[in-house]
Formats: structure tokens, sequence, C-alpha cells
């Protein structure tokens, strides 16, 4: 490969357009007639990486991570012929494959740990301007889930709590102190979204990302179980003894153990989600091989998407489908952990290790095998242990 150094100038503005992507994925994405603005920034942004690969005369990259991303969108781009709406599982495969050129084009793009470290800032920064953007527009003396003129209060949860794991994995990589403040603007913030799913997206990230940290070492073992016993007892008195919190997120709390534990509950969201899950199985087993098409769930029971990734790519592309995407995680989760016995670098890898493990266990009540955030997450943890493994050698 010739080896062109490029201006730092060109570096800088695709770091830029990066950047301005990452926040837009905050700000813009979940807002109607908005989310151009995310995707115009994205074709920037795929552009100038490309101008960069053309210029450096790089060998394209393509890991294993890329491969099976590839080969499951030809599972749901088959899976149009026999859908029960073609339209709408034409319109799934055309997301998917605009999401996989953002993909293609950071792993052609980001092969230094300095670059990951960016990107880690940037989603970090993200998520301090979603929490300031709520806390400033949001009228607190109406107790509700807040987070709603940014869209969708449980994505936008979910977006800051991934922002706040990966601040706390900065403050305990850096010793930054600095960074502290921003922490705990986010995570109120995660509260005040009401979020079920983003509050345990943080709970089991943190304690995954401890018990990593501790697993070879009984004292530290210790350690780990008083560290999360100390977060379970925080996050318990906040949301269920703190007035504010607890009429936003700790009644749902409450209504979710209710139902877990048989008693029953009131709230409708649960209830139907519950129903949801129950006939999605239902179709699965009519056709448990292919499916019924790509995001086709719609159409053959409730109108809307059925809350549950596995139900979701059960339902539309079968076994199959859903195998060969969730093959995707396992790829980066076993790279990762044989990397992390290695490696200098172990609390970023045990921080992709957490988030990824953390949305396997919530995607059974979340889609997220469309969402633009986490597949760009898994990307970079795909080529995590490749890049700094390289660097440690050379």
């Amino acid at each position: 490969m010739k080896n062109i150094k490029l201006p730092l100038t060109l570096e800088n503005l695709i770091n830029a357009f990066i950047c301005f992507y990452i926040i837009s994925l905050y700000i813009f994405t979940y807002r109607e007639k908005l989310n151009n603005i995310s995707n115009t920034l994205a074709f920037l942004m795929v552009a100038l990486i490309w101008i960069n690969f053309v210029l450096c005369n790089k060998n394209l990259v393509v890991n294993k991570f890329i491969y099976v991303q590839f080969i499951f969108i030809i599972i749901c781009f088959i899976s149009i012929l026999y859908s029960v709406n073609q339209y709408t599982a034409l319109s799934k495969v055309n997301t998917l494959l605009l999401i996989f050129v953002v993909l293609i084009s950071l792993v052609n793009y980001v092969d230094t740990y300095e670059k990951i470290r960016k990107i880690v800032n940037y989603l970090i920064f993200s998520g301090v301007i979603a929490s300031i953007y709520i806390l400033l527009s949001s009228d607190f003396s109406r107790i509700a889930r807040f987070g709603g003129q940014l869209g969708n209060v449980n994505a936008i949860g979910l977006l800051i709590a991934i922002s706040g794991i990966f601040c706390f994995s900065m403050i305990i990589t850096e010793k930054k102190a600095w960074l502290i403040p921003f922490l705990l603007v986010m995570i109120p913030m995660v509260l005040a979204t009401g979020s079920r799913k983003s509050l345990l997206l943080l709970i089991i990230s943190l304690s995954l990302i401890t018990y990593f940290r501790s697993k070879h070492s009984i004292l530290k073992k210790i350690k780990f179980i008083i560290i999360c016993l100390c977060i379970i007892i925080v996050f318990y008195y906040i949301i269920f003894k703190i007035p504010f919190f607890y009429r936003i997120i700790g009644i749902r709390f409450e209504n979710l153990f209710d139902f877990i534990k048989g008693e029953g509950t009131k709230e409708g969201s649960i209830n139907i989600r519950s129903n949801m899950i129950n006939a999605g199985l239902e179709l699965f087993i009519n056709k448990p091989l292919f499916g019924y098409g790509i995001d086709n769930y719609r159409h053959l029971y409730s109108g809307t998407y059925s809350h549950n990734n596995y139900i979701e790519l059960l339902v539309g592309t079968g076994l199959v489908g859903a195998s060969v995407y969730y093959l995707t995680h396992i790829i980066v989760i076993k790279d990762l952990y044989n990397f992390s016995k290695k490696t200098i670098y172990k609390i970023p890898c045990y921080t992709f290790l957490a988030i990824i493990i953390s949305y396997m266990i919530l995607a059974a009540s979340l889609v997220c095998y469309d969402a633009k955030l986490f597949s760009i997450i898994l990307t970079i943890a795909s080529k995590f242990p490749y890049i700094t493994s390289y660097e440690v050698r050379n």
C-alpha cells in the first residue's frame, strides 16, 4: 500500500463530519422532517472518507463483521420476494443498505486507536449536548417523561445512556475527573426520559465493566459485589425515594415488577408488548425458517413493529436471518473477549463488550437491528482488537 500523508486539514474535516453526524443522531434522527439533516451529514461524511481512501491509495478493508452484516442484508433483500408487503420490506432493506454504506466507510477509515478515542469523545459530548438541550427546553413544573422534544423518549434515553457508559469508561481509563460533571448531567436525563430499558442499559453495562475488571482476583470480585450493590442501592433510592423521579420512572418499574411476579399490571404498554411477543411466537412457529419478510410483523398483527428485536427478526426473516444477524454480535464479542486477555486497552475493550452484551439482553424489549448508533458501535468494536494489536506490535 502506497503511504501518502494526507493534508491535516482533510483528516480534520473528516473527523469534524463524523462528530457532526454523531451529534445529529441525538438531535435530529428521531424528529420528523429533521432526520434529513442527519442523512445529509452522513452523505458528506461518507464522501470525504472515500476521497481520503482514493488519495491514500488504500486497500479495501472488509472484515468478518462487514461480511456477515452484508449476508444479513442479502437475506433481508431475498425476503422481499415472499413478504406480505413488499414495499415495507423494500423500504427497510434500503435503510439497511444506507446504514451499511456508513459502516463500511468507517471500517475503512478508522485505522488507529486515536480515531476510536475521538469517536468515543464525540459520543460523550453528543450525550451531554442532548441532555443540556432537554434540560433547557423542558418544563419541569409538569411531571412527565422528558426528552420528547428530540423524538422518541426511549430512543433518546438509550443514546444518552450509551454516552454515559463511555463517559464512565473514560473516567476510569484516563482518570479524567473533569468528565464527572458530564456523567452527573447525563444520568438524571436518562432517568427523566422514564425509559426503563435505558436505565437497565446503564446498570447492566456498568456492572459488566466492573465485573470484567475484577474477574481475575478474589479481592476485586469482592469489590465488584460491593460496587454493584452500591449501584443498585443508589438507583433504587433515586427512582423510588425521590418523588420527582418516582412519578416519572419509579412507577413504571413497579408496574414491570408486578408483571414479572405474575400479579398483573394496568400499564398498557407492558400488556400490549406481552401480547405482541405471544403473537410473534405463534407467527414464527408457522414459518420458522425464513419468516414473512423483513419488517412485515406490522402487517401481520399490530400495525407497528414488535418492540422486540428477536421477535422482529424471527417473524421477518426466520431462524436463518435472526441467526446471521446475531452471528455479527458473536464474532465481535469473541474477538473482543480474546483480545481483552492480552491488551493494554482492557477497559475500552470491556466497555464495548458490556454495551453489546447489554443490548443482547435488552433486545427482548427493543428493536435494534436497524439502530444507527448501535450499528456504528458494533462496527468500531469489530475493528478495535486489530487496530490496537497492530499499534502495540509496531
